[in-house]
């Protein structure tokens, strides 16, 4: 008993430093969740685990040093966590939403094809097109060459100024901030598969011509091989560019979570 009561007061001095540990390792647990390539489910939970805790012991520091002061009771130490794993979220899928709107893009593009009834394995549970998958693992494996992991521990470095530790987010500007990043996903998936777009366009309209010349001609057996093929030849050749277009929208996604316009 006596050494439990001299243990005492430092039991209750690292309570606050272990608070805030806990804090951070929860916001960075929510973003690992959705960091495209950290958050897919081929990868295995023990690398997710490792590489948040290996985050927190980096951003921990930086966070005592802003935000001193933990919570001191369970209660406040339960909603601070909440608020942490919020705005982690929050965070990640801002970044996720690019991988959404690649995806996107190649769900256009197969539409465009022909090839949309085809389904393939894809990244997760849900079966997509063959395009779909390619593109997400061609983006995918680019965004983590290219360093997205780094960039997301920057933006969640970043995030403390906007919000603070243990403070929940604002219901407006949530709701702002989500209607944004939706239009900016849509937007994007459709500038990204605006070439397959213009190529169904040429296809449809060639094949309604030669429909009207040939009315006696199965058009359709002789157009969706034909289709199939020049879009193959597209995908091939304009997929270097896309992912290039790709990487930049992603960079004006850390530039927004910077505090940049988006």
């Amino acid at each position: 008993m006596d050494l439990i009561q001299a243990l005492q007061p430092l039991v209750e001095r690292g309570l606050g430093p272990i608070a805030i540990v806990a804090g951070v390792f929860a916001r960075l647990s929510a973003l690992v969740f959705f960091l495209p390539g950290m958050g897919e489910r081929t990868v295995s939970p023990r690398i997710r685990l490792a590489a948040a805790l290996a985050m927190t012991l980096v951003l921990t520091p930086m966070v005592m040093a802003a935000h001193p002061v933990a919570p001191e009771t369970p209660s406040a130490l339960t909603l601070a966590l909440c608020a942490e794993v919020l705005c982690g979220a929050l965070i990640g899928f801002s970044i996720r939403i690019a991988l959404y709107a690649i995806q996107t893009a190649g769900s256009i593009a197969a539409q465009h094809l022909s090839l949309s009834q085809i389904f393939g394995g894809g990244l997760d549970d849900q079966p997509e097109p063959p395009i779909a998958t390619l593109m997400m693992v061609a983006a995918i494996a680019v965004a983590v060459a290219t360093g997205i992991h780094f960039k997301a521990v920057g933006a969640l470095a970043v995030s403390y100024d906007v919000m603070p530790f243990g403070t929940f987010p604002g219901a407006a500007e949530t709701g702002r901030w989500a209607a944004e990043r939706a239009g900016f996903a849509f937007a994007s998936a459709l500038s990204l598969a605006l070439p397959f777009v213009i190529l169904g366009f040429m296809y449809n309209l060639a094949i309604g011509a030669a429909n009207r010349a040939m009315p006696q001609l199965m058009v359709a057996f002789v157009g969706a091989p034909a289709i199939t093929l020049a879009g193959l030849a597209l995908l091939a050749a304009t997929t270097p560019l896309l992912l290039s277009v790709w990487l930049d929208m992603v960079d004006r996604i850390f530039a927004t979570l910077m505090g940049a316009p988006l």
